[in-house]
């Protein structure tokens, strides 16, 4: 420490007009201010120098003439913190004085420094003598406290934020016990994480200039900068992290640079900039992307004359602060380019460094899982440490878009759901959740609806009555009268009950499933049996496929051999789907059937995925705080979900069927039930399924042999009387079958191509465009065969009460009519037809969006699928208007 007396000669008059404005001597009179100047003697101190360190015994009372300084605080291992600065006219070194211990901070010259020192007996006798300089000293030191407890809290909070962003996040722990921290070449060499990290220090950490790390979410970054602060020359200083996501963009610069104040102040940490806050040390900007373009200028120059000023300042800062940009990569740029100005890109270019991706060094997935199962299993109490090799086999193959951040909250889900000391298996669901967005109106809120879904009696009264409803259905298709317009239960099963069914997918989801009359059989049947055999993989594997199969089956069955005039057909229908769920109920336990299985359930899971209803689960409370997963799993007095779903991993209506155990499970009022006005599932899904679209895609066919065969009989006799002229069989059967494939097979044909030119367009693989773009058609789909039952309701509900009294014995006629005219139906399907092309347009334009991510959607890519939808709903409108014959 350079340091040289000053004689007080009349030079250094003027120093009384400079500390006229000092905290301690603005009170006093010119007079008393001139015996207490020439009491002390004067410092000068060049920039960078200390006055003092921590621990030492220095005896002096110091007031800063001119110049800036830094009080620091050594916290060992974590370096030296900065606690405040202090400028011209403050003070500082009273607290050691007063209590007589050693300084407990270090005081650093930020710019060269002009002091007035006192020493320990003029502090006592001449500055506290004065009343006014004591009561001053006191409210200084008052306000001081004060403030410290600010910072302590802030940087409480701070930590505790940071520790809940960072939970995913690898850690020491992860990487060789065997050798110590500081060998870090020998501890980081067992795995490609190892390696990149290493690679990063070796060739990063002993620079000080700034540094750009780019990679994709989750890939380790803020890993790595960490570890290159730590092996680098400003280790012992501190190390700050800022989100720019998190900071207002008004408020960017000033999170960054800090801001001016009164000179004579003592400055609080919250008042000081990231770049402040951080001298010393290492400096990181996360999603460094999102910073505004002003910020993004000030901060190049910053860089190049290694010098910055407060907001509102002109003081010239020094930056001692080592600079790490992270920014995370777009699917077509891995170099920060283009994301960050050319000025600010341009001193980052040769100081660069990729994270890579978890899918291109799969190697490590072994070990990453047994990680992630030792830390959730010590944080949720439970000794879970493999998972079988299929489900090993199935996560090396997953290609990991969320990279470790999805790795963890993968696993967390799987160990909350697991069982201590049994490997995990069906507990592995890949894919996050997605949050469906800021329209939702919780129904549980209102006390009506909560009371009802929470009554015992649901859905057991209703699936009772549904029951026996079906069965006096049933009874009537088998054994009342053959006649299409005689037989009730042909009318209550196809003209009221299966529009009803349809209406119901847009309004109520899969409510429908829940109380289906078809399943209580076998939910009877395991009432007694209580089976707990699980379901085959096999099942579980194929699902999709199977119930694609049966379903266009069904619909086969039905259009070809015209189930909706055939009363024994429609109960043989009724009857299959009902042993169906019976034996899979008897041996399997749950609703296995519906699940995986039911074709019925096929067509309700994917024409409730636009519904407004929606059942979801609060993610946070059920990780943070739900210690038994009663929803999911049941206790001894109520069951878990039927439908193997825990709520908190639903993301979409296709597997939920709305029964409410969860809602009567759940002690911590999780669940919510939401009126919603944008079904995000639809363009947000994270694992779509090729069967799914498959069907939807089917079903959009389908709707035309179901109108023929529902309004134009004669059209397949004579499409029978043509095929008999080119040698093949007159046959009804054979005519409808050949109409039905070979609309489908031209639909998918079609959807085949689109998908290929889509994919080619994009550059994304074939299978999953074909995925995907299926789920924007379902809108549409739902609204045509809404339309279509609507005619099927209003035409034939006359017919209802005439066989209801016909079954009563009264020979009474009705005549035909309608309950609404044609030109008011044709209004109402025209309505339900374009809002669902509306919602379908939007969703497979955010498909669009989600296929081209940033790079601009090539014009064939929105149009050829927006100009197919429209084409599909001109003709199930212009099929619709015409009457029936």
């Amino acid at each position: 420490m350079s340091e040289q007396l000053l004689t007080r000669t009349a030079e250094h008059r003027d120093l009384h007009d400079n500390l006229n404005n000092s905290v301690l001597l603005g009170g006093l009179s010119p007079e008393e201010r001139h015996n207490i100047i020439k009491a002390g003697h004067w410092l000068e101190f060049s920039q960078g120098e200390h006055v003092y360190l921590q621990g030492d015994n220095d005896q002096h009372f110091y007031m800063i003439e001119s110049g800036r300084v830094e009080l620091l605080l050594d916290a060992g291992s974590n370096g030296r913190l900065s606690v405040s600065q202090i400028g011209p006219g403050g003070h500082f070194g009273e607290t050691s004085l007063l209590t007589g211990n050693n300084r407990s901070l270090s005081v650093l010259a930020l710019t060269p420094l002009r002091l007035l020192a006192f020493d320990l007996e003029t502090f006592n006798t001449i500055l506290l003598s004065q009343p006014v300089i004591q009561h001053r000293l006191n409210i200084s030191l008052a306000k001081r406290l004060r403030l410290s407890f600010q910072d302590h809290a802030n940087s409480l909070t701070w930590l505790k934020s940071h520790r809940q962003e960072t939970e995913h996040l690898l850690d020491p722990s992860f990487f060789p016990a065997s050798s110590p921290l500081d060998s870090r070449e020998q501890r980081l060499t067992a795995s490609t994480i190892h390696n990149q990290v290493n690679k990063a220090v070796k060739q990063f950490a002993n620079s000080t200039t700034p540094l750009l790390i780019t990679g994709e979410t989750g890939t380790g970054r803020r890993l790595i900068a960490g570890e290159i602060h730590k092996g680098g020359q400003y280790n012992h200083g501190p190390y700050r992290e800022a989100d720019i996501r998190n900071i207002d963009p008004a408020q960017m610069e000033l999170e960054l640079f800090g801001y001016g104040k009164e000179p004579l102040a003592f400055s609080q940490l919250g008042q000081l900039g990231l770049l402040e806050l951080a001298q010393g040390g290492t400096a990181v900007l996360y999603n460094a992307e999102c910073l505004e373009p002003d910020v993004q200028r000030q901060l190049a120059r910053t860089i190049t004359k290694n010098t910055f000023s407060r907001v509102g300042g002109e003081t010239a800062i020094p930056l001692r602060t080592r600079i790490i940009l992270i920014c995370k990569d777009d699917p077509r740029q891995t170099d920060g380019q283009n994301r960050l100005l050319p000025e600010l890109y341009s001193l980052f270019a040769g100081q660069h460094f990729r994270a890579v991706p978890l899918r291109e060094h799969r190697r490590d997935i072994p070990r990453l899982v047994e990680f992630y199962l030792k830390r959730y299993s010590l944080k949720y109490g439970k000794n879970i440490s493999a998972i079988d090799d299929q489900t090993l086999g199935k996560l090396i193959n997953y290609d990991w878009p969320g990279n470790l951040t999805e790795m963890a909250s993968v696993l967390q889900r799987a160990v909350v759901l697991g069982r201590s000391n049994q490997p995990l298996t069906d507990e592995i669901l890949l894919g996050v959740p997605r949050s469906e967005g800021k329209w939702e109106l919780n129904l549980l809120r209102f006390k009506p609806i909560r009371s009802f879904l929470l009554s015992r009696l649901f859905p057991v009264l209703p699936r009772i009555m549904v029951g026996g409803f079906f069965l006096l259905v049933l009874a009537t298709l088998f054994f009342g009268p053959r006649g299409p317009h005689d037989n009730v239960g042909l009318i209550l099963s196809w003209v009221v009950g299966w529009p009803l069914m349809i209406f119901a997918f847009f309004f109520l989801a899969r409510t429908w499933c829940s109380i289906c009359g078809l399943s209580v059989p076998g939910w009877l049947a395991q009432l007694l049996i209580k089976p707990e055999r699980p379901t085959p993989k096999v099942i579980r594997h194929y699902s999709g496929w199977i119930m694609t199969t049966l379903c266009i089956l069904l619909f086969w069955i039905e259009t070809t051999w015209n189930a909706y005039e055939s009363p024994r057909l429609t109960a043989w229908i009724i009857t299959a789907i009902t042993c169906g769920s019976l034996l899979f109920s008897i041996f399997y336990k749950r609703r296995v059937w519906c699940r995986y299985v039911c074709p019925l359930g096929a067509i309700n899971a994917l024409f409730s995925m636009p519904s407004i209803l929606e059942l979801r689960a609060n993610t946070q409370m059920c990780l943070n705080r739900c210690g038994d997963h009663a929803c999911y799993t049941g206790d001894d007095n109520n069951a878990g979900c039927p439908m193997f779903r825990h709520p908190f991993l639903v993301d979409n209506n296709r597997d939920c069927i709305l029964c409410g155990q969860c809602i009567k499970n759940c002690k911590l009022n999780s669940i919510h039930l939401n009126l919603r006005l944008a079904p995000q599932e639809l363009w947000n899904q994270e694992n779509p399924r090729l069967s799914d679209s498959i069907l939807v895609v089917s079903l959009a066919a389908i709707f035309f042999p179901f109108i023929v065969s529902q309004n134009f009989p004669g059209f397949i006799q004579l499409l029978a009387s043509s095929l008999q002229h080119y040698g093949l069989p007159h046959n009804h059967a054979f005519a409808a079958t050949l109409l039905f494939v070979a609309t489908v097979a031209f639909y998918l044909g079609g959807y085949g191509i689109l998908s290929r030119i889509i994919a080619s367009a994009t550059a994304c693989s074939f299978k999953n465009v074909a995925a995907i773009f299926g789920y924007g058609m379902i809108p549409l789909v739902l609204g045509a065969f809404m339309a279509a039952h609507l005619e099927i309701l209003v035409r034939g509900i006359w017919l209802l009460p005439a066989t209801l009294i016909k079954l009563f014995g009264a020979n009474e006629n009705f005549a035909p009519a309608r309950s609404l005219s044609p030109d008011i139906t044709f209004m109402l399907q025209s309505v339900t037809v374009f809002g669902g092309l509306i919602a379908s347009l939007y969703a497979n334009w955010r498909i669009v969006g989600r296929l081209t991510a940033a790079r601009k959607p090539r014009t064939i890519v929105t149009f050829l699928p927006a100009l197919l939808l429209c084409l599909s709903a001109a003709a199930y409108l212009g099929l619709m208007q015409i009457p029936a014959q």
